[in-house]
């Protein structure tokens, strides 16, 4: 069986992003600061379900585009489904202790 190099970093990442929305799911509070103002108080929430799918939907699919995509865009939808993974992790560092 052969696997590329780039089908097996798009599937890490979809296995990344599922494995962290699953983990967020069970640890973050019911509703989730998404958006930090300047004075760096919460100007945004959201509630928990759509806050962890919509970053789970963007590194899944712009994996799915780098497995599947040409050479001229592979780097941009590697670097968009990161920035998925990212987007994630901030929300854990963010709401690690609930919503005021």
């Amino acid at each position: 069986m052969n696997i590329n190099k780039e089908k097996t970093i798009g599937i890490v990442i979809i296995v990344v992003s599922v494995i962290l929305t699953v983990t967020g799911f069970i640890l973050l509070p019911e509703t989730l600061i998404v958006q930090i103002g300047l004075d760096g108080q919460a100007s945004g929430t959201m509630q928990k379900i759509p806050a962890l799918l919509i970053p789970m939907a963007i590194s899944t699919v712009f994996s799915a585009l780098y497995m599947k995509g040409n050479t001229e865009k592979k780097s941009r939808n590697l670097i968009v489904a990161v920035i998925g993974i990212v987007i994630v992790i901030i929300m854990f560092v963010v709401n690690r202790n609930g919503v005021a």
